[in-house]
């Protein structure tokens, strides 16, 4: 019987734990980024990524597609005009 109630305790405190791991925010880098539950993700390309409950970049960062980080949004690399050539049809 102790073996059984041993057992539903430690089921029970792996269940708080599990819940607690899948509910706990990211961690954020703390100098580029900032926790928010609702916003739009800044990036390099000049589009707006709407998102849940993430790291943002902080005011004055944007964030890198290719490498994910955050970095300060003069050193993003322009992106490239398209081209139409009409001759191609």
């Amino acid at each position: 019987m102790r073996t059984s109630i041993e057992r539903v305790c430690i089921l029970l405190v792996l269940m708080a734990l599990a819940t607690r791991m899948t509910t706990a925010a990211p961690q954020c880098d703390p100098i580029y980024e900032e926790f928010t539950d609702d916003g739009c993700d800044d990036n390099c390309q000049g589009s707006c990524i709407p998102m849940k409950d993430f790291c943002a970049c902080r005011i004055g960062y944007k964030r890198d597609l290719i490498s994910g980080k955050c970095i300060a949004a003069d050193q993003c690399t322009p992106v490239p005009e398209s081209i139409t050539l009409s001759c191609l049809g």
